[in-house]
């Protein structure tokens, strides 16, 4: 709880022992008051809470927000404070007019209630805190080494540059193409142009033009490129009237 929160705890708490004070004072019982109790109990609960939550903060709480969790600890501090002279005139109420039994009865109450939020909404608190906290840490791990890994490309980079082209290739700053060796495997004349058609490993294909005069040679180291499609007649041959031209 932030101590905005705890603060309108601490006035429903009031609100409803006020509430409560007339009650008695008008002879009505424990059974006529039960929701003003409940209401008591419940905002009491709370504020018991919010203290133990701030006396244990998560450790991302204690890093990045210890502002806030000191502020809130004060709030519940100085609510408890408030609300323990309300339990203790709220006892002295009881004993005197009804007797030590009613606030039995009243701690039997606020011991159920108590349960309740326990089960119910400082669980569900607890486990948004812990996935709230497990977002924070994962972005804090992220931009962490996404930093890292911002200075180790800078550092690879200035050392790259005393490197020769062969160091360069050792280390993966340079990466170098697979070859294959292609084979002629059809050719197309246009005028005094040539067209190539080679076919190397795993269906690499690749077309080269050259004059008729040079001819085609029937094979060249070429670049890997696998499951490549063979160049049409008709893709070849505009390629070939659009040299010519």
């Amino acid at each position: 709880m932030d101590p905005v929160t705890i603060s309108i705890a601490v006035g429903v708490a009031s609100k409803a022992f006020s509430a409560i004070k007339s009650g008695f004072a008008m002879g009505r019982d424990i059974e006529q008051m039960s929701g003003d109790i409940g209401r008591w109990m419940g905002a009491v609960s709370d504020v018991d809470n919010a203290e133990k939550q701030a006396k244990n903060p998560p450790l991302f709480g204690k890093i990045f927000s210890a502002g806030s969790i000191e502020e809130a600890a004060m709030a519940a501090y100085a609510g408890k404070k408030k609300l323990e002279e309300q339990r203790y005139e709220l006892k002295m109420f009881l004993n005197l007019t009804h007797g030590p039994q009613a606030y039995d009865e009243l701690l039997q109450m606020e011991g159920q209630i108590r349960k309740q939020r326990q089960e119910t909404i400082y669980k569900q608190q607890q486990l948004r805190k812990q996935i709230g906290e497990g977002i924070g840490w994962l972005f804090l791990l992220l931009v962490i080494g996404g930093f890292l890994l911002l200075l180790a490309s800078v550092f690879n980079k200035s050392q790259a540059k005393d490197y020769t082209t062969q160091q360069k290739i050792q280390k993966g700053i340079i990466v170098l193409p697979i070859m294959t060796t292609c084979r002629l495997k059809k050719r197309k004349v246009y005028k005094d142009k040539l067209a190539c058609i080679y076919v190397g490993a795993q269906k690499t294909f690749t077309l080269d033009f050259t004059d008729l005069a040079n001819g085609c040679p029937r094979k060249y180291k070429c670049v890997l490129d696998p499951n490549g499609k063979e160049p049409s007649i008709d893709s070849v041959m505009e390629s070939l009237r659009s040299i010519a031209k």
